[in-house]
């Protein structure tokens, strides 16, 4: 299942249907994919100023920090990465609901490894938000924001999706290392938050 050429109507039908997929964990997959989106239109749109007739060439880049054209590859990435795990999600829910049988450990690994792995993308998306909005020109900075806001909607849920499928899964020792990288993608995303949404 992609949801590389879904209509945006279609999807939200899905979503809103007797269907079973997709469901919140794709849900949260593609706000991420937006919010990567918005930052990579940030980088567009601040390269373009800045190769104008008045302007002087590319914003310049702090220690350690890659180019604006390479934000923005980071961020397609992300984006594509992020709307594959939405796939695989919903494939997930449908075979974990869809036959009405009880489903083998193995779907309920996956039911909570790839919000975990939706987590880890979006947090990054956050992470790449900041730096779009501080280096963004005026026009478009704010929607870099907006990108944040909905990369950080994505890490939130998808976490609160891993502890709640954790906590299902039958083998202790696995479901707390999926809990323990949960907490850290949180704990990684709380400095953005204060510093760029202000707030946690």
């Amino acid at each position: 299942m992609t949801y590389d050429d879904t209509p945006i109507g279609k999807f939200l039908d899905a979503v809103a249907s007797e269907r079973v997929v997709p469901a919140g964990g794709t849900a949260a997959a593609i706000t991420g994919a937006t919010g990567a989106a918005l930052c990579e239109m940030v980088c567009v749109h601040t390269t373009a100023a800045a190769d104008g007739p008045s302007a002087g060439g590319e914003s310049e880049a702090g220690p350690g920090e890659t180019s604006l054209s390479g934000l923005r590859t980071g961020l397609r990435r992300r984006r594509k990465k992020l709307l594959a795990l939405g796939g695989q999600d919903a494939a997930v829910v449908e075979e974990v609901f869809g036959d009405g049988e009880a489903p083998s450990t193995r779907l309920r690994r996956r039911a909570a490894g790839i919000p975990l792995a939706v987590a880890e993308a979006a947090v990054a998306v956050l992470t790449d938000a900041e730096t779009a909005h501080r280096r963004g020109t005026p026009g478009v900075a704010a929607d870099a924001k907006t990108g944040a806001y909905l990369a950080d909607a994505a890490v939130r849920a998808s976490v609160e999706t891993v502890r709640i499928n954790a906590a299902a899964l039958p083998n202790r020792p696995f479901a707390s290392d999926l809990e323990g990288r949960a907490a850290t993608v949180e704990e990684s995303a709380d400095p953005v938050r204060r510093r760029l949404l202000g707030g946690n």
